[in-house]
């Protein structure tokens, strides 16, 4: 049974499903009496929002502290509707439970939306305007990553992020073809800029992501990715490369490394690292500008036939008619 299944059931009635966990939280209960796991879940088909009472039978700390965002669960509970919007009820006195499934369980590819574009089409453009770039050491780096066939196919097939933004198969490749769209605009409007660090800066800008985020296709969260975050992956997976190329310019390699660690916005960033070049800034504004738009876009498509109004974390509320 996929989500969009369950939402069309009569209240009250018994569930059973695996399904995605899109968001979670842990919280007490406004009498101060047990605690509530709740949040989104998700397939292919849509996302239903669920609770998790604590009972005699579920205890939702050890929930919270047993299943991570986007791993795959087993649900039992009741349909039910609260402030308008469908849910699964998990309590004890319903007989209701909730654990990570096992590989073999369910049907990944259930669970596993990909991007709308064509991703060879993206890749022929990408892979184009790469080839543009003439300053050699910048060239030789960008080379060093397309020639790498096991880098550059992880790179066309992961999510962009776990969540919000490019969350599909191929999305990671998706977002970063938008960034290149926008900063060859913002080389167009603005040719002082240095077109050959910005292109390469935004290539390489997210390819920590691939060290952020675990197989398969990086829908959950590794270790090192959860200690460290892609902004500084990103950039020790650069410098590495960087190393090995014979009399790379050290004036360079710091504005690109400058650029990677302060590719996102000042409120969002891993580290407290900031814009110190034109081209950064651009890098920086071309990430804001895709990763959101796309955000919106997904909360449209996604109620299509829904209510004329969506929230959605982090944006907020979206007006979907």
């Amino acid at each position: 049974m996929n989500s969009s299944e369950i939402k069309a059931l009569v209240d009250g009635t018994p569930v059973e499903a695996y399904l995605q966990v899109r968001t979670k939280s842990l919280r007490v209960v406004a009498t101060g009496r047990g605690e509530i796991f709740s949040g989104d879940l998700g397939d292919n088909s849509s996302e239903i929002k669920f609770a998790a009472f604590s009972g005699s039978t579920i205890n939702c700390k050890e929930l919270d502290d047993s299943i991570a965002l986007g791993s795959i669960v087993q649900v039992k509970g009741i349909k039910n509707t609260h402030q308008g919007y469908p849910q699964i009820v998990v309590s004890s006195r319903d007989g209701g439970s909730m654990h990570t499934a096992l590989p073999g369980e369910y049907d990944l590819s259930n669970f596993v939306p990909k991007t709308n574009q064509d991703v060879e089409a993206m890749w022929g453009y990408v892979t184009s305007l790469l080839a543009t770039i003439k300053d050699p050491s910048l060239k030789s780096l960008v080379e060093s990553f397309i020639s790498d066939t096991a880098f550059m196919g992880k790179f066309k097939l992961f999510y962009g992020a776990r969540m919000f933004h490019h969350s599909c198969a191929g999305g990671l490749l998706e977002h970063t073809w938008e960034v290149l769209q926008y900063c060859e605009l913002a080389c167009r409007i603005h040719p002082s800029l240095d077109r050959d660090l910005v292109y390469a800066g935004a290539f390489l800008h997210d390819v920590g992501v691939l060290r952020e985020n675990s197989e398969p296709l990086g829908m959950s969260e590794s270790k090192e990715g959860f200690m460290l975050g892609h902004v500084y992956l990103s950039s020790e997976t650069v410098s590495s490369r960087i190393s090995s190329i014979p009399g790379f310019p050290e004036a360079t390699r710091v504005k690109l490394l400058n650029l990677i660690m302060s590719h996102q916005e000042k409120e969002k960033q891993d580290s407290d690292f900031y814009q110190r070049t034109p081209e950064a800034a651009a890098v920086m504004c071309a990430d804001a500008f895709g990763s959101r738009v796309s955000q919106y876009i997904r909360v449209k498509k996604d109620s299509a036939g829904a209510d004329w109004r969506a929230h959605r974390a982090p944006i907020g509320g979206v007006y979907t008619e």
